[in-house]
């Protein structure tokens, strides 16, 4: 956390590139968990595996990006009372952040488990592919709550002013996502399963990360 960028003094350009690096090097981290999985399972695995993996991390990147969008919200709140001086304000809005996003996570782990198939056929999913792909969006559904929260956690440490602690949470993620595809893929032939499977893993690993990376930080206000 002392790695942190401070807007309100200096020269601006250089620090907002400095900022946004590391942002942009997740985002591109962030859309290499279904290339993966693709090249994987497409590689090791089966073909209607491939078709499979291809149409559902569409779906599940779709998810993804969407509520990175939406946490974005978090950040500038979070930058804002902070640079205003009126650091109490910030633990309301990271309660009121978190309340809302596990309810959606709920409400979207619902809706993917429960409504697979029918997403699947919305995509026009090939027939032979169909089941494959509905494993893999049910698989990533049950771990919805995991992916949605690395994205509110980063907006969390982003808000801060810590761009590359966000950063080193997904790039263990990816290199978690990328061995345990291998495991799971080759060694024990889980096809498309194995990889939606690695996906939610490697999220819940940069979950679990973050949070203590949080809980040992003095942070300027009580959550």
């Amino acid at each position: 956390m002392s790695q942190v960028n401070n807007f309100t003094e200096g020269n601006i350009a250089k620090k907002l590139i400095k900022f946004m690096l590391p942002i942009l090097l997740s985002l591109i981290l962030q859309a290499m968990y279904g290339a993966v999985d693709t090249l994987v399972v497409g590689k090791f695995g089966s073909d209607v595996g491939l078709s499979g993996v291809s149409t559902g991390s569409s779906i599940i990147s779709f998810i993804t990006f969407t509520v990175a969008a939406f946490s974005s919200a978090v950040m500038i709140q979070i930058a804002r009372y902070l640079g205003e001086k009126k650091e109490e304000r910030i633990g309301k809005v990271i309660g009121g952040a978190i309340s809302f996003f596990l309810v959606a996570s709920i409400i979207l782990t619902i809706l993917l488990i429960v409504f697979a198939k029918d997403i699947a056929n919305l995509m026009q999913s090939p027939k032979e592919a169909l089941e494959k792909t509905v494993i893999y969006i049910q698989i990533c559904g049950a771990g919805m709550v995991f992916i949605v929260f690395y994205n509110v956690i980063s907006s969390i440490f982003r808000g801060l002013g810590n761009s590359k602690l966000p950063l080193l949470f997904v790039g263990i993620s990816c290199f978690v996502n990328i061995l345990l595809d291998l495991v799971f893929v080759i060694i024990f032939k889980m096809d498309v399963a194995g990889a939606a499977l690695a996906t939610v893993i490697a999220q819940t690993v940069s979950v679990i990360l973050s949070i203590i990376i949080i809980l040992k930080q003095k942070l300027p206000f009580t959550m």
